[in-house]
This record gives C-alpha cells, sequence and structure tokens, in this order.
C-alpha cells in the first residue's frame, strides 16, 4: 500500500510545488486584502473541493499513458489494494486540503461554527465526487470519464437551477444542520458502495 501511494506522489511531484507555489501566492493575497480571513477561506475553502478532484484525474491519466494497471495487476497484489490506494490518496489530500483553511482560522482565532461546517461541507463534496469518479476511471479510462465529470458537475448544478425556477422554498438552518449530522453515515455507505463497484470492475477487467 505504502508503494502505490508513493507511485502516485513520485508521479504528482513537479505539479505539487507548482500548487505549493499558488497556495503561498494566494494566501499572502489574500492577508493583504481588506477582508484578510474572509477573502482566505472564500478562495482555500473552494480548493477543497477542486484540488483533490484535479490530482486524483491526473494520477489515472499517469496510470493510463505507463500502462500502470496492467503491470500492476500481474504484480503480488490484490485488487482491492490496488483500488483501495486510490480511495487513501483522495482522502489524504482532502484532509491535508481542509487542514490549511482550518489551521488558519484556528491560529487567526477566527474559527467559527460557521467556517467549521463550511470546511466540514466541502470536504464532503469532495469525497463524495472522487467516490463517484474513481469507479468511472477504472470502468471507461480517463478521457471517457472526463465527460463524466462534466456531467456529474452539471447535474447539482441543473437541479438547483430548476428547483429555483420552480420556487421551492430553501431548506431551513435546522434542516441544513440535520442533514450535516447524518452526512457521514451516507458519506461511509457511499465509500463502501464506490470502492465495491471498483473492485468488481477490477474483477471483470482481469476476466
Amino acid at each position: 500500500m505504502t508503494g502505490l501511494l508513493r507511485k502516485d506522489l513520485l508521479y504528482l511531484k513537479r505539479q505539487g510545488k507548482f500548487l505549493l507555489v499558488i497556495f503561498a501566492f494566494y494566501a499572502v493575497l489574500s492577508f493583504l486584502s481588506d477582508d484578510g480571513i474572509e477573502h482566505f477561506n472564500s478562495i482555500f475553502i473552494t480548493l477543497i473541493a477542486m484540488l483533490p478532484t484535479v490530482v486524483i484525474v491526473n494520477s489515472f491519466a499517469y496510470d493510463e499513458l505507463s500502462k500502470w494497471n496492467t503491470y500492476a495487476l500481474s504484480l503480488p497484489i490484490t485488487k482491492g489494494t490496488l483500488a483501495f490506494s486510490k480511495y487513501l490518496l483522495s482522502f489524504s489530500l482532502i484532509l491535508l486540503t481542509a487542514l490549511i483553511p482550518f489551521l488558519a482560522n484556528l491560529l487567526s482565532g477566527s474559527l467559527s461554527e460557521e467556517t467549521g461546517l463550511t470546511i466540514y461541507a466541502a470536504s464532503g463534496a469532495a469525497l463524495l465526487l472522487c467516490e463517484i469518479l474513481i469507479p468511472l476511471f477504472y470502468r471507461f479510462g480517463t478521457q471517457k470519464a472526463r465527460f463524466a465529470l462534466l456531467v456529474v458537475v452539471l447535474i447539482p448544478t441543473l437541479g438547483a437551477y430548476l428547483l429555483k425556477q420552480a420556487r421551492f422554498a430553501a431548506p431551513s438552518d435546522a434542516q441544513i444542520l440535520f442533514l450535516l449530522k447524518i452526512s457521514p453515515v451516507f458519506l461511509v455507505i457511499f465509500s463502501v458502495v464506490s470502492y465495491y463497484i471498483s473492485c468488481k470492475i477490477l474483477d471483470n477487467k482481469e476476466n
């Protein structure tokens, strides 16, 4: 497992240096602005949902380019371990990305319940998106799965627009808080189902 994660991190080493420069630039820019921590949050909480997805996409693209899966399936590792490494990579990236705004708010004394819930919601959305994408990449490859990514992003956007046009009442704060409280159970179930689907796809590829 450690070797699989190290392989992905080596692929992304150069890109990681570039991302660190971007992080530092936006961090300095945010704290020099009048809004300060609010501007910082608006940028980095958005990155929680975006960055892990981009890294996972590039990870699969590198694997496909190097014919990694074909080689990996000939090694003495299980298909479950191969798939699990991608889920562990996505979870680690989400956790690390979420720690940036969390620690920044904590150290600046600006961490509030609302900010904490926003960071958690962005992390949950990122995890959900990665869990949808990983089986799609195993099934269709990077080129076709990228079109699926557009569909995955557009469906909730279109749904929100249609609900707004239909003048459905927005959920109350109490309803949103209740959904956030039960969301860990949903995310665990969705993770297990997604992992199972990925394993089945790899089983079928071997056959």
